[in-house]
């Protein structure tokens, strides 16, 4: 069959082809097929071989955002201890001196002052 610009197509000499053009032809097809095939092959490895990294990035970027909510967690956690050291020594000061209003006071609105801010009214 030849194209001639249009929907017409002439009608070709089939008896004038020859079993080795016939099986050339398929070779040919199948070479191309066989080409095709490994060239996607190619590319999926490839894209195979990226992935980790991508993924890699991914996780490393995650655990960042882990760490930095730990880091702010240890940092609030000093902050009570801190708050809850004063008022526990403020209570002892008191319970020793009997009488140290001005310390209990000022440790009662620290650890107010705490609980307001991290833990509500």
């Amino acid at each position: 069959m030849i194209w001639r610009g249009s929907w017409e197509v002439s009608n070709v000499d089939f008896s004038k082809v020859t079993p080795d053009q016939l099986f050339n032809s398929i070779v040919v097809m199948l070479a191309i097929f066989a080409a095709v095939v490994t060239i996607d092959k190619f590319v999926d490895i490839i894209k195979k071989w990226r992935t980790p990294t991508t993924d890699t990035a991914k996780k490393l970027a995650m655990d960042k955002q882990r760490l930095d909510e730990h880091e702010e967690a240890i940092t609030d956690l000093r902050e009570s201890q801190q708050v809850i050291c004063s008022a526990l020594l403020a209570i002892l000061d008191h319970g020793i001196h009997n009488g140290n209003t001005d310390q209990m006071e000022k440790a009662r609105g620290e650890l107010m002052k705490y609980l307001s801010k991290h833990i509500g009214n």
